[in-house]
């Protein structure tokens, strides 16, 4: 009975600046492949930030947005990956 009461109880809600969806899409990806893309997502969010300095418009800053996201999962999962225990 306790298995099935922890099936049913809540769990914490979800409080990082990226999505659940964005982190396990990450949690899924090779590590070597990560470390590859954070060169290219922090190129794309400073040329995006570019555009958007340039032109005020607001789909460069959203672009930035969901790009500087998405690298904060990446660092995050690389990060999380480096410090747990071996074993």
């Amino acid at each position: 009975m306790g298995g099935l009461m922890k099936l049913f109880k809540k769990s914490e809600p979800w409080t990082k600046p990226f999505s659940e969806k964005v982190s396990k899409r990450v949690s899924r990806i090779p590590t070597g492949e990560l470390e590859m893309w954070t060169d290219q997502a922090i190129y794309e969010v400073g040329r995006c930030l570019s555009g958007y300095q340039k032109t005020h418009d607001e789909v460069y800053l959203s672009e930035a947005r969901q790009g500087a996201e998405a690298l904060h999962a990446v660092v995050e999962e690389l990060y999380k990956r480096m410090t747990r225990p071996i074993g």
